[in-house]
């Protein structure tokens, strides 16, 4: 009988656990004990994935038999067809132009003191909302929208819709949910009153400038306050979605829980949306880049019970989504951490390894882009 010969060691999940494999490290529980000892062979393999599904163990490392590998090689990979997700992420895309072009429309009447009616309102709502119909992932989606211009009426709608997914998690009834999104919706239409000159500026604001930027929350809040179809919470989270906990926000420095419950929503969803888009004065950030620097940069700005609940259920929604690593290798991402969310674990092209950006091996490894 010949001898296995063992050709690659390797990090997998439990599910691609195969008889005849050998671990590769001893494996321990939480209080120290070792669960599995390094080099054993696997033989009852389910048995193997229960125990170490019950001490929250989903990776090891193991070493893989020569014909194992063989065969996974040998294994022609079936021919690829769109999926109907994505064909769906298409007819997002291609529509998400004329979505906002009559997004821009309303938006120009309502500054013009023209008629807007609520049955016109309501269409573009269902038009922004129309994305969570399908089954695809809104957030994926949107960051592909970020090589558009990132123009007032996609940064509202992109706005509109994470506001939305937050109400979603946080269980919100319907009506609330209805409201929340249609303050997402109208945070910015004041910025259409403020000089183009200044909102494209590519430097630093003046003192003169900031505060002619900072008026578009009241104009925004003037341009709906009379519609009598939203209501006085919708104005007043529209108004005060720039205010912040620490009292250090605009227009009235409010704090803490003074601030409108829909304005602490919005501003979450606001701060990643632009950290995410591209900006006069720079470029686009990745969403792991937004998440560390709403992790370290705004725990005591936006409300603390929103941000948290926002990053650990954002992180989950790029499982599966391809990235560009700052060395110039791809890969895909396959598990988000609950602590360091912007340090995901990526499955490499190139050699099918498994890296954890979290070690200290990979700590200045960075995810340049989204594929």
């Amino acid at each position: 009988m010949s001898e296995t010969v063992y050709v690659t060691s390797k990090t997998i999940f439990l599910e691609e656990l195969k008889p005849g494999m050998m671990i590769d490290q001893d494996v321990y529980s939480a209080q120290g004990m070792v669960l599995i000892p390094r080099e054993h062979i696997l033989d009852e393999v389910e048995r193997v994935k229960e125990l170490l599904t019950t001490h929250g163990i989903m990776m090891l490392k193991v070493r893989i038999p020569e014909e194992i590998q063989q065969m996974a090689k040998e294994t022609p990979r079936p021919t690829r067809q769109e999926t109907l997700q994505e064909r769906q992420a298409k007819v997002f895309l291609e529509t998400i132009d004329e979505k906002c072009d009559r997004l821009k429309a309303e938006f120009q009447r309502m500054m013009m003191d023209g008629e807007v009616n609520k049955e016109t309102l309501g269409e573009r709502l269902d038009e922004t909302l129309s994305a969570f119909e399908a089954d695809i992932n809104v957030m994926q989606l949107m960051q592909k929208v970020r090589d558009l211009d990132d123009t007032t009426y996609v940064h509202s709608h992109n706005v509109a819709l994470t506001s939305h997914l937050i109400g979603r998690w946080m269980e919100l009834p319907e009506e609330q949910l209805k409201e929340l999104t249609q303050t997402a919706l109208f945070i910015d239409i004041g910025k259409m009153r403020v000089d183009e000159e200044i909102m494209q500026k590519k430097g630093r604001f003046s003192d003169v400038e900031y505060a002619a930027a900072q008026k578009h929350a009241q104009y925004s809040y003037e341009a709906i306050k009379d519609y009598h179809f939203l209501s006085h919470q919708v104005a007043m989270g529209v108004l005060h979605h720039h205010e912040r906990m620490d009292g250090s926000g605009y227009p009235m420095g409010l704090k803490g829980e003074d601030i409108p419950f829909y304005a602490r929503i919005v501003a979450v969803a606001d701060v990643y949306n632009a950290l995410t888009s591209k900006r006069p004065h720079r470029d686009k950030m990745t969403p792991f880049e937004a998440i560390r620097i709403m992790e370290t940069e705004f725990n005591e700005l936006l409300d603390p019970k929103v941000l948290y609940l926002f990053l650990n259920r954002i992180g989950t929604l790029f499982t599966g989504q391809r990235i560009i690593l700052q060395d110039g290798r791809t890969g895909e991402i396959i598990f988000v951490p609950r602590q360091n969310i912007h340090r995901p674990m990526v499955r490499m092209d190139d050699t099918d390894e498994v890296i954890d950006l979290n070690q200290t091996d990979y700590r200045q490894l960075k995810i340049q882009d989204f594929v």
